[in-house]
């Protein structure tokens, strides 16, 4: 009976590990954002995150966002190359996973997203929202385990482009003494659970044969 317990004690373990690093994750979604639509927007902060104006001219868009708010660079009529820098609890360490992104009007606009550890670049990768009036939605599974205590976002407007938003962005913590783990989706936490359930249930049965 004692192996037994042990054993789902293992799994039990296993799952609710599992479930504390999926909780690392964090989505910012500007729930909390004051002003009325169109007023400047300089900077934000949720969850520990900052998120901060730091070239062209950013606003409030309370008309327009995946869900309401989000922050638009424009606001309209030719808007400039404008960034926004992300960071952590004054400066700690995290992990970037994804955010939202839109070109209004216009598709074409270019995306920038880069992270730095101090002054040195970690990852840069640049694409292009071709979609319009509406948001794309870009996961970076390849840069989740990158450990960064900086990430910009930049955005250079195609042409036509009036203005261009920014939603949802989606970063992680970690142990600061280690390098971030990967944070894996409820799902698979629910089938890795389900399989160590069933191979616990084939020793069971293969014992009482």
């Amino acid at each position: 009976m004692q192996i037994h317990i042990s054993r789902y004690a293992v799994l039990v373990a296993l799952v609710a590990i599992l479930w504390a690093t999926e909780a690392m994750a964090y989505t910012i979604g500007f729930g909390n954002l004051g002003g009325n639509n169109l007023d400047r927007f300089t900077s934000y902060e949720e969850h520990g995150y900052t998120v901060a104006a730091t070239r062209g001219d950013w606003f409030v868009a309370k008309v327009f966002g995946n869900e309401i708010p989000a922050i638009v660079a424009g606001p309209i009529y030719n808007p400039d190359v404008s960034e926004i820098a992300l960071t952590y609890d004054g400066g700690e360490r995290f992990t970037f996973e994804g955010l939202d992104l839109s070109s209004n009007v216009a598709g074409g606009t270019a995306y920038t997203i880069a992270g730095f550890l101090g002054t040195s670049g970690v990852f840069s990768e640049t694409f292009r929202i071709d979609s319009i009036n509406r948001f794309e939605t870009k996961l970076f599974s390849s840069l989740s385990l990158r450990l960064v205590d900086r990430v910009t976002i930049t955005g250079t407007p195609g042409s036509g482009t009036t203005s261009f938003n920014i939603d949802n962005i989606r970063a992680g913590t970690c142990d600061l003494n280690s390098s971030c783990p990967s944070i894996p989706e409820p799902a698979s936490i629910l089938l890795l659970g389900a399989g160590l359930a069933g191979i616990e249930l084939w020793r069971r049965r293969r014992g009482e044969g």
